[in-house]
């Protein structure tokens, strides 16, 4: 029972725990981050703090999981927007609210190159699982009749993720860039139907 009890007890905690360090690091950057500061905050023992994360990095990268956990959740409701372009470009109307959380993305983006850093994981699997699920929704929307035979899915993904990657980055410094639209415009040259080739016109 002790054991039933408390577990509600420790996912709520762990969720406090990623609040508050996503605040600290909005505050402090990710350099002046430390565990002891988040425990101090967490109101919890450094000790304690390393039951739940193990180090600061991966620390970190799970605050950005958590980031993920509840957009799939937005996604996946039924009632939510299914368009990947469009609910890409929700999403970072909602980072444009918090800079914090692209700042963190972003300097975990550049660390995950080292492969012995944990994000490095986070990210290759959230990039498969994006590539994944836009392309198959444009391989439905193909069979629908609704989208071009003519578009690569697979290509498409990938060039979608890295304007929404590519424009948080240019958004840090100037922050006046309307994230969203640029993505929802870049959305749409890639879907766009395809249109006669120079060869084709000659033809006609």
């Amino acid at each position: 029972m002790t054991a039933r009890s408390s577990y509600p007890k420790g996912v709520a905690k762990r969720e406090e725990i990623l609040g508050v360090t996503l605040e600290i690091f909005g505050r402090e950057g990710e350099r002046n981050t430390t565990l002891r500061m988040v425990a101090k905050e967490s109101r919890i023992s450094l000790t304690g703090l390393m039951h739940y994360f193990e180090s600061k990095d991966h620390l970190l990268t799970e605050v950005l999981r958590a980031n993920d956990r509840a957009a799939e959740v937005r996604f996946r409701d039924p009632d939510g927007v299914h368009d990947p372009g469009e609910f890409l470009a929700r999403a970072l109307t909602v980072n444009a609210a918090n800079a914090a959380r692209v700042r963190l993305y972003v300097t975990l983006a550049a660390a995950s190159t080292d492969p012995a850093h944990p994000a490095h994981t986070y990210f290759r699997e959230r990039f498969a699982l994006l590539r994944a699920t836009i392309a198959e929704h444009l391989e439905s929307e193909q069979r629908a009749g609704r989208a071009s035979s003519g578009l690569d899915p697979h290509f498409t993904a990938s060039a979608l993720i890295a304007a929404t990657d590519g424009i948080q980055l240019q958004w840090l410094s100037e922050p006046d860039i309307d994230m969203a639209e640029q993505v929802r415009r870049v959305w749409r040259k890639l879907t766009a139907a395809p249109g006669p080739s120079a060869a084709d016109a000659s033809r006609t």
